[in-house]
């Protein structure tokens, strides 16, 4: 049989490690009778990849048209590093029976995107262990790791600024024009981290003669990929993070709320050292009219961290414990009319600003581990079990 155990075991517990960071593990591998090799290699890979597909109508040299699938890609790598652990040149090396451990280690970029996993494309980050044997196929073992780049609001001015949206509207009925629909929204910043919650304030002045049916509020993330071939195309794809609704406002009437809008435990999304895939934030919060009117609508943008606003009360460097999380303060109303942000999961994970003194590592739950969208893990290649010896 020759080879029993052939796997890659990182140092960090939770598989995760900061840009600029050393990956640090080792390569186990066990066998139950000498085995002659060329060289045992290491590699480790950061890349993004984006992938979909279209049908378009190609004109052919006869006049007609056909329905055609176009599959749009791009590809960009952030660092690559390959050496050996054992062996290499042009002489063999038998290896003895047992087990036998390999050490690795490899410096990571300080500027790289952080691990992404969504339905149209990824930012991943593989270590692959090779033995090249001669004169047989080679055996691979590969596992994922996932990089956090961590985003410190303090350094992001527009996220520590004071936001005031004020929209109004008339509706017109024949030749008459009511009073305005007159909507504010205001936040002490726009800058959170998950398992925070965003107070809002939203005032409400009905001076017209059309009833507000509801306000709601929804947090949106918005992802755009963008190909290169066989041509430049773009592709974005807009998601509810989470939403809550309140009571309306009848004719010539005024209400206000002071809410707050939990945001849920989720991976960090730091795509700025790349450029293919581009991850953002809006809070929309909407007066719902009736009629056929069309609604009054505030777009704010929402800039999600791991480190905190410092003038949030506690701000400490990682998320809160998702208990200490304050709960809506108006009354919530059920599915589209009373259902209000579920309770945050009873699990976190912290990100300092980088390796700190107990610190190493960041700690992140399994289920959110290398994750964006949490789509299945496709590795390149084909690979669908990273972990697994080839």
């Amino acid at each position: 049989m020759g080879i029993t155990n052939f796997q890659i075991v990182l140092d960090s517990p939770s598989g995760a490690y900061y840009a600029g960071q050393n990956v640090t593990g080792k390569v186990l591998l066990t066998l139950d009778k000498p085995k002659k090799v060329r060289a045992l290699i290491i590699k480790f890979q950061g890349i993004a990849k984006v992938s979909w597909s279209e049908t378009d109508s190609v004109r052919q040299n006869d006049g007609n048209t056909r329905n055609e699938t176009v599959t749009y890609t791009a590809e960009e790598e952030y660092f690559s590093n390959k050496y050996n652990l054992a062996g290499g040149g042009n002489s063999e090396l038998e290896l003895p029976a047992g087990d036998l451990v390999y050490p690795f280690s490899t410096s990571l970029p300080p500027l790289l995107p952080s691990s992404f996993e969504g339905e149209h494309g990824y930012v991943r980050y593989t270590v692959k262990a090779t033995l090249d044997r001669p004169w047989k196929f080679d055996q691979d073992s590969k596992s994922v790791f996932t990089v956090v780049t961590p985003v410190d609001l303090n350094f992001n001015a527009r996220a520590k600024e004071p936001v005031k949206k004020e929209l109004a509207k008339t509706f017109c009925c024949c030749w008459c024009k009511s009073g305005p629909l007159t909507l504010v929204v205001m936040l002490p910043f726009s800058g959170f981290v998950p398992g925070q919650s965003i107070p809002l304030t939203i005032e409400v002045d009905n001076v017209s003669n059309v009833e507000v049916e509801r306000i709601k509020c929804i947090l949106s993330k918005k992802l755009t990929f963008k190909a290169r071939e066989p041509r430049n195309k773009e592709r974005s794809d807009t998601a509810e993070v989470i939403k809550l609704s309140m009571e309306g406002v009848e004719p010539n009437g005024s209400k206000s709320w002071t809410q707050q809008l939990t945001i849920p435990i989720m991976p960090p999304c730091n795509l700025d050292q790349c450029s293919i895939i581009h991850c953002e934030y809006e809070l929309k919060v909407i007066a719902e009219v009736g009629g056929m009117h069309s609604n009054l609508q505030a777009d704010i943008p929402i800039f999600i961290g791991t480190v905190p606003v410092m003038q949030v009360q506690p701000a400490p460097s990682s998320f809160p414990d998702p208990a200490s999380i304050s709960q809506p303060s108006a009354p919530l109303l059920p599915n589209d009319q009373n259902n209000g942000p579920p309770a945050a999961p009873a699990v976190g994970f912290t990100v300092h600003p980088g390796p700190t003194e107990g610190n190493l590592y960041p700690t992140i739950p399994p289920s959110l581990l290398a994750g964006g969208d949490q789509a299945p893990m496709i590795l390149p290649d084909g690979d669908k079990n990273p972990t697994a010896p080839a």
